[in-house]
């Protein structure tokens, strides 16, 4: 069992909802049917076996129905059983599929269309400004700040790598460039300006994220890429909080 608190438009608290378990709310003997059949106030029980009230249901013709659920919600056609909804697993509660809005938006065509151009100017505005045609202050300052995510970030190198490797500036390349630098540096020779291009192909590739190794007669690098679960992103605003109750037996 647990707790889901929604601040709902208009009102001035939050709303605290209960999430059963399929044998919690038998034992609490709460009746619910199955979650396409309860009406709003009703409890209906999800594909995974979850119990909770209908905070709202819809229909739209001719065939679509909205169900709204503490957990998340679901639209279906009443003519086919393939719609499932599920409470387990979920990220979010606003997003049909369950997952937090910046997941659903990295993964759409805008952001995908933003990288490409950003890869290409390297300018915020420009990018912005290409993908959608005079945007109004707000959305400009709303995309900037996602564009300037992790998630954004490594969609802008993975077009960058493909922008590189059409003109044969590979990771390869750029290692041998940076071990000719060495050997200039060696000569005492002035490699300022050569240096600069590699470190920008660096970046480029995200190769300062992995280990170089380096000795004083050769250059090796292993292309073993960090990998760091870490949750640095600030995520969009969420629109319910969970908690988890366990109950003494």
């Amino acid at each position: 069992m647990y707790t889901i608190d929604i601040h709902h438009k208009g009102d001035a608290k939050v709303t605290t909802y209960t999430v059963f378990k399929k044998e919690e709310a038998k034992d609490k003997d709460i009746d619910y049917k199955y979650w396409r059949d309860a009406d709003e106030g009703e409890y209906g029980i999800s594909d995974d076996d979850y119990v909770a009230k209908v905070i709202s249901r819809s229909e739209y013709k001719p065939t679509s129905i909205y169900v709204r659920f503490p957990f998340g919600y679901a639209f279906y056609n009443p003519n086919y059983s393939s719609t499932k909804l599920n409470a387990s697993g979920r990220k979010a509660n606003n997003t049909i599929s369950g997952k937090t809005q910046w997941e659903v938006l990295s993964n759409g065509q805008t952001m995908k269309n933003l990288s490409m151009v950003f890869a290409q100017t390297m300018d915020y505005d420009k990018a912005i400004d290409h993908v959608f045609k005079n945007p109004s202050l707000n959305k400009r300052k709303t995309w900037k700040h996602r564009m300037k995510k992790e998630k954004f970030k490594n969609m802008v190198r993975d077009e960058l790598q493909k922008l590189l490797q059409e003109h044969g500036m590979t990771e390869a390349f750029t290692l041998d460039l940076l071990e000719e630098t060495i050997k200039k540096a060696k000569d005492k020779g002035d490699v300022t300006n050569l240096m600069r291009a590699v470190d920008n192909l660096q970046d480029m590739h995200g190769m300062k994220e992995k280990h170089l190794v380096k000795t004083v007669e050769s250059l090796e690098a292993t292309s073993n890429t960090k990998l760091i679960d870490e949750l640095r992103e600030t995520e969009d605003k969420l629109v319910a909080t969970r908690t988890t109750t366990k109950e003494e037996e």
